[in-house]
Parts: structure tokens; C-alpha cells; sequence
């Protein structure tokens, strides 16, 4: 049937796959082609490396957030010589592999959404405008992806032929719905599932409460670096001017380096708030050096703020 080199995390193989039919002209099966399990397991068809390669690749990409480089120069520690492309189609078979495997790991869970029901999460996500946007549904009582689809348009029709229908296929009951406040899911759960109890995520909820604040504390940091760059960049020329052998050179050039690293602060919305992240490390610095001034060890610690 075919023979092939196949590469595996042990080592690399020659295999051949024979196949078999009766030879009886009169057997009603006589033109089945019986072949070896235990061969059509090795790799996937057409493919050359093995299925636990395709797993380790999948895993150290999804797992352990691997870069393709990175997973490259792993495969190459353990003596499996394959090449950037390569790496990208063991991911590409990982993710069909896994697509393959839904309705198994749907169906492991079966007696459980029959007892219990399912509760939803619905989220989509665009990287920018115009883009295609992913949706992901998720049962949150077990923790398991149950569909991942990437729609062109997110109208309310997508959303129920694409997403919304293949869920109420599965045939089992819908408890709740968790989902952000888009209008256009708002409207497509209500259709699909009417009456089920929708609950906008709390996440979301905060993120639009926080708005205000975020950018209040973004513009803070704007004006705060904006006056910090022209300073510093003042110390820095009074700083190269020190000659070398100064002892107070390294410890002022730590100090410097402290002001630019607040320099790279952001904030995360809602809460994290980059502005007060940077304003309390100025201020821790600031306390440095005025315990440094009392002690009279640094001269012109001053050149910072003044």
C-alpha cells in the first residue's frame, strides 16, 4: 500500500503498510482492502512524522507558548532535523487533529451536560477593524472549548447559522449565556435560545466602567513622561561629562536607568493603572536620592527634578 520513512520522537523508521483482500471471487467483500491499524496510527496520511511529533509541536506551541523558532531549535536538541516550514505544518496538523477530536471530548462529557445542562460563554475577538473576528463558545461547568469559528461578518444570521445553531444541535439544555454587551450576540442568543437566562461578563462590564478612569490616568502619563524626557535628557549630558574613575558615575547611571525603565510602564484596562504604576516609582526614586543627598554621598542628585 505504501512504504516510507517515518520520523518519530524515538528515532526515525522505514515503514511499509501491506493490505489484503479475500480472494474468493464469490466473497461479497472481495474488493475491501483490509489494512493495519497499528500502521495507519504511525502518522497521518501523506505525512512523514509521527503523531507523537505532531503532539509534542502542538504542545510546546499552545502549552507552553513556544515560538516557532524556539520549537524549531527544540526539535533540533533532540536530533530531529525538519525546517521552519515544517514546524508550521505540525501545528496546522495539531489543530485538525484537535478539530477531529471535538465530538470524542464532547461525548466524554455527555451523562454530565445530560444531568446538569450547559452553561455558555460566547466571546468573539478581532484583532482590528476590518478583519475577520474568532468566536469561541465555551462550557464554563467543565472548562472545555466547544467551538471555535471565524466569520467574516458578525451579523445575527452568521452568528446563528455558524455558531449558536451547531451548539443547540448537541440537543442538550441551555442554563445560562455569558457574553460581552454586543448587540449583535445580544440579539442572536435571544433568537436562538429564547427565554435562557443572558448574562453580560463582568469583565466587560468593568472595562467600559473603568473607561474614564484609564484614560484620566493615560493622559497623566503622557504629561509625566513628556516632563521627565526633557530632564533627563539634561542629566544625561551632566552625566557623561563625570569622568570615569568618579565613583558616583555607576550609581547615578543606575539611577538613570531606574527613570528610563518608567519611562516603558503601561497600564492594563480597567484597573491597571500605568500613570500611578510610574508615579509611585518616581517616587520611590526620588526618596532614594534625597536619602542620598542627607547622607552627602552623591553631589548633584538634584539634576533629576530641577
Amino acid at each position: 500500500m505504501w512504504r516510507k520513512y517515518v520520523t518519530t520522537l524515538s528515532g526515525r523508521l522505514q515503514a511499509f503498510q501491506q493490505g489484503y483482500s479475500c480472494p474468493d471471487p464469490g466473497c461479497p467483500h472481495s474488493q475491501t482492502v483490509y489494512t493495519s491499524v497499528e500502521a495507519d496510527r504511525l502518522t497521518l496520511k501523506g505525512r512523514s512524522f509521527g503523531r507523537d511529533v505532531i503532539v509534542q509541536a502542538g504542545y510546546w506551541r499552545f502549552w507552553e507558548h513556544a515560538t516557532v523558532d524556539e520549537i524549531l531549535e527544540r526539535f533540533q536538541g533532540r536530533k530531529i532535523l525538519l525546517s521552519r516550514r515544517e514546524v508550521l505544518h505540525l501545528i496546522g496538523d495539531f489543530l485538525a487533529l484537535l478539530r477531529a477530536a471535538q465530538a470524542a471530548k464532547i461525548a466524554a462529557y455527555r451523562p454530565f451536560f445530560e444531568q446538569r445542562g450547559m452553561i455558555l460563554s460566547l466571546d468573539g475577538m478581532q484583532p482590528e477593524k476590518g478583519n475577520d473576528c474568532l468566536y469561541i463558545m465555551c462550557e464554563e461547568q467543565v472548562g472545555i472549548v466547544l467551538l471555535a469559528e471565524t466569520l467574516s461578518e458578525s451579523s445575527i444570521q452568521a452568528l446563528d447559522e455558524k455558531v449558536l445553531s451547531p451548539i443547540a444541535a448537541l440537543g442538550f439544555q441551555v442554563r445560562g449565556i455569558v457574553s460581552d454587551a454586543q448587540d449583535e450576540i445580544q440579539k442572536a442568543v435571544a433568537k436562538k435560545f429564547p427565554g435562557v437566562p443572558h448574562h453580560t461578563c463582568h469583565y466587560h462590564c468593568l472595562r467600559d466602567a473603568g473607561s474614564p478612569t484609564f484614560e484620566a490616568d493615560r493622559a497623566m502619563k503622557v504629561d509625566l513622561k513628556k516632563a521627565l524626557r526633557s530632564k533627563l535628557y539634561g542629566f544625561n549630558r551632566r552625566l557623561k561629562r563625570l569622568a570615569s574613575t568618579d565613583p558616583c558615575r555607576s550609581v547615578l547611571a543606575d539611577y538613570t536607568t531606574c527613570i528610563r525603565g518608567v519611562l516603558l510602564i503601561d497600564g492594563v484596562a480597567p484597573f491597571d493603572l500605568g500613570g500611578l504604576h510610574a508615579w509611585d516609582d518616581l517616587q520611590a526614586v526620588e526618596d532614594s536620592l534625597q536619602r542620598c543627598q542627607k547622607k552627602g554621598a552623591i553631589r548633584f542628585c538634584k539634576g533629576y527634578w530641577v
